[in-house]
């Protein structure tokens, strides 16, 4: 299932099979992933490519400075005599919060309850979000004019985040020769149960646990800004399951907590500029922690 829908999605997203990969594994993961990359490079097609081809709703919210949380909750209007909820664009299983770092923080901050909880609050009601539901948010680089940063409460309920690979001379002809012909895209919906009931059943062993918190303990120990709250240690485990679903298995390694972990706590640590956090995360916690064969 899985190599077909990376295959369809590739006809549209040229060069990037890998973070398609890590898309499906945190969407399986119930995770809410943010895309930062300069305008342009095609965020907005990317998250709109795998959307459709998982077959599942989804809805787009242009941040802009003067939108309100109204905008994407929705609101009571007074009809026939009585209030009625008008429901927003969050109302959906995939929400794509385009250039979420150019809206106001209050705007910002309408997401948090549903990012969390699966649910939003107007006027004291609980309004229960569709199932599955999730957030695809694109940021443009801080540095770029109209930006805001986004808070911590924010950052921390995304599970991954990543940029878009830079496309060689072949992949670019490609991608001019293809276009983004999103229109043709046919797809059948997944079947989120049985995705559920195949991540419930890949095992986690206790090695794999203690790994984790290896990785923590490594984290504080550097005296660094990065702080790795228990949703981040629930993150690792439940994106490393999707990561293992994705991939045909049924157990989680060592591997995929290496493969996965750049991605978790990239958003997470601010003192290095994007190009240097790969390394870091690689040589200064991973590397210093020693697996027992």
């Amino acid at each position: 299932m899985f190599n077909n829908i990376i295959k369809n999605i590739s006809k549209s997203i040229v060069g990037n099979e890998d973070r398609i990969k890590l898309t499906l594994a945190a969407i399986i993961s119930e995770g809410s992933i943010l895309i930062e990359d300069n305008p342009g490079s095609g965020k907005t097609t990317f998250a709109k490519s795998i959307t459709l081809n998982l077959g599942l709703s989804f809805k787009r919210v242009q941040f802009t400075s003067d939108l309100l949380p109204s905008d994407i909750l929705g609101f009571n209007i007074y009809k026939n005599e009585k209030l009625e909820f008008q429901k927003g664009p969050i109302f959906t299983n995939i929400v794509l919060a385009d250039e979420l770092n150019r809206g106001s923080p209050k705007s910002q901050s309408a997401f948090l309850e549903a990012m969390e909880e699966k649910s939003v609050s107007i006027d004291g009601e609980t309004y229960r979000l569709p199932e599955p539901f999730f957030v695809i948010a694109t940021q443009n680089p801080m540095d770029s004019s109209g930006t805001s940063s986004l808070p911590d409460s924010q950052l921390d309920r995304f599970m991954i985040s990543y940029s878009l690979s830079d496309l060689n001379e072949i992949e670019k002809i490609n991608m001019l020769k293809n276009g983004y012909d999103l229109l043709s895209i046919k797809s059948e919906p997944i079947n989120w149960e049985d995705l559920q009931i195949k991540k419930k059943k890949v095992k986690v062993s206790d090695e794999i646990y203690k790994y984790v918190i290896e990785i923590e303990e490594t984290i504080k120990s550097l005296d660094q800004n990065i702080h790795v709250s228990a949703r981040c240690l629930k993150q690792i485990i439940d994106l490393a399951k999707g990561w293992a679903v994705v991939h045909g298995k049924d157990y989680v390694t060592h591997q995929e907590i290496k493969d996965i972990i750049p991605y978790i706590f990239r958003h997470r640590i601010k003192f290095l500029n994007q190009e240097d956090k790969l390394n870091y995360i690689n040589e200064e916690i991973l590397s210093k922690i020693s697996i027992q064969k």
